[in-house]
């Protein structure tokens, strides 16, 4: 009883053993940044329960020679907590310096980005193969410190540029096996902006400031071990995978230019928005959207202030991006919903108020499949596709849904379906022949026309040929100003309209 007091005593008494060690959460930064291709300089030094690295360095060559691009940290330590965690130090400014030889239709230039913190803590945690990097910050920023171009040193009146978050709260989580899976979230206060610049030879010049609330960040990123950042489609084959979603709860921005001594200012502001980016192996998607967009101008050209307003507006688009036998998802949607704009910007076409000016909204989503013959990363073989020696893709099918358009009193809506004879590339003059129907229906054509002629935009003998048309390609479909119409391409390659042979 003695012998097993006594051990559970000893044991006690005993200091806590880390769960990870400084060095591990230094071995594990110095390898994630060379998986991306950084070459890593420093110098390590311990002392007590810490390790720092002097001279830390992060360099990287362009690729094609192109340039170079560098970061530097004068001193980042490494501070075992004695909890199982280790706290990490970084100096409150570390340069970031980018060097571009050649520029297309443009001149060389180097520039110096000096990242700052303020208020800085970041504590990792866990075990080797799987660390939690917890960090909170008043502030992070970049600011543009130094610009030359083509030898000539440029001041911050020619070129400036500051952004700086606030108030960030986040977490990392890093775990180690066939891959690198990097799981992270961000919150902050919001994000400040401010940018300029002027030709120096022609005094045209640019500005934008503005603020972004309520940032928030949340991403998952898996990394293969061992890679080459150069060459995508490998990347992308080995595991290389990206999925991040960033959102803020609102935002306003001024901007002003000048070029050839006219002056345009101009100001915007959303009441919240969103950025999703998708990217692995098999396609590329993006979804962007914002609400309750505002814009202003006004400027020595413009007669008075132009001011629009939209409710909503947002776009999605996937893409496949590897060379694949199979057919592959494609798509596409827009919604731009509840356009308005100034009554003055009305008056200049419609001073009598005839075409109302009830919100706009164009909006449509189109899906379909379509066989990669091409890898989209690879820059030799789109380079190819370019200059018209492979056919990059083949479209298998496309759908139409959603269709809406309102504007001046009408509405358009409709839906259809695709399929391509990739084989026959005659019938339809170089493109895959396409079999399926388009369905459209209009509300509101004639009463438009109506209007246009009252406000002399149109004549009556032009107003006759439209309305012609309209029935060549119509039919009555039941209500009153409403029509609709059929499109239908057959396997032969006939264009019927309403059953109506047009081709």
């Amino acid at each position: 009883m003695y012998s097993a007091v006594a051990s559970v005593a000893v044991i006690a008494a005993q200091p806590a053993w880390a769960d990870v060690t400084p060095q591990q959460v230094w071995d594990d930064l110095e390898a994630y940044m060379t998986s991306f291709g950084y070459s890593v300089t420093g110098t390590e030094s311990s002392s007590g329960n810490a390790l720092t690295v002097t001279d830390l360095g992060l360099s990287m060559d362009i690729p094609e020679g192109e340039g170079t691009m560098a970061f530097s940290a004068s001193e980042v330590t490494f501070e075992d907590l004695g909890d199982g965690s280790v706290r990490v130090t970084f100096p409150e400014n570390m340069p970031i310096k980018l060097k571009v030889n050649d520029v297309p239709d443009g001149e060389p230039f180097d520039l110096t980005i000096d990242y700052a913190q303020q208020g800085l803590q970041m504590v990792v945690s866990g075990e080797p193969g799987d660390m939690v990097y917890d960090y909170t910050a008043d502030s992070l920023g970049m600011r543009l410190s130094e610009l030359i171009v083509d030898g000539e040193t440029l001041d911050r009146d020619a070129a400036r540029a500051d952004f700086n978050l606030k108030d960030i709260t986040g977490t990392a989580r890093v775990s180690v096996g066939d891959l690198r899976e990097i799981s992270q979230s961000m919150t902050t206060g919001g994000l400040d902006y401010d940018a300029a610049f002027k030709d120096p030879e022609t005094g045209n010049s640019v500005e934008f400031t503005g603020t972004v609330s309520g940032v928030s960040f949340e991403g998952d990123t898996t990394i293969p071990l061992d890679m080459d950042p150069e060459d995508m489609p490998a990347m992308l084959a080995a595991g290389f995978a990206v999925n991040g979603m960033i959102n803020h709860t609102g935002g306003s921005g001024t901007f002003a230019a000048s070029e050839d001594g006219d002056a345009t200012t101009g100001k915007t502001s959303s009441g919240g928005g969103s950025l999703q980016l998708q990217m692995d192996a098999d396609a590329i998607s993006y979804a962007a959207g914002a609400t309750d967009l505002t814009t202003s101008f006004a400027g020595n050209e413009l007669p008075f202030p132009i001011e629009s307003a939209m409710s909503e507006a947002s776009v999605n688009l996937t893409i496949p991006v590897s060379k694949s036998e199979e057919a592959s998802d494609v798509a596409l949607g827009v919604n731009l919903a509840g356009f308005t704009m100034s009554d003055m910007l009305w008056n200049i076409f419609d001073s009598d108020k005839v075409l109302p000016r009830d919100p706009a909204t164009v909006a449509f989503d189109l899906t379909g499949k379509v066989k990669m013959l091409v890898d989209l990363m690879d820059a030799e073989q789109m380079a190819a596709a370019d200059r018209g020696e492979i056919t990059p893709a083949e479209p298998q099918s496309l759908s139409l849904s959603g269709l809406l358009i309102e504007a001046i009193g009408a509405r358009v809506t409709g839906d259809g379906d695709f399929t391509f004879d990739n084989s026959d590339l005659t019938t339809f003059d170089g493109m895959p022949r396409p079999e399926g129907t388009l369905n459209v229906t209009v509300n509101g054509a004639n009463g438009v026309i109506d209007k246009l002629i009252q406000m002399g935009l149109m004549k009556e003998q032009d107003a006759m040929g439209a309305r012609m048309m309209l029935s060549m390609f119509s039919v009555p479909a039941g209500g009153e100003d409403e029509l609709k119409s059929t499109i239908e391409i057959t396997e032969q390659g006939h264009v019927l309209a309403n059953g109506q042979r047009i081709k």
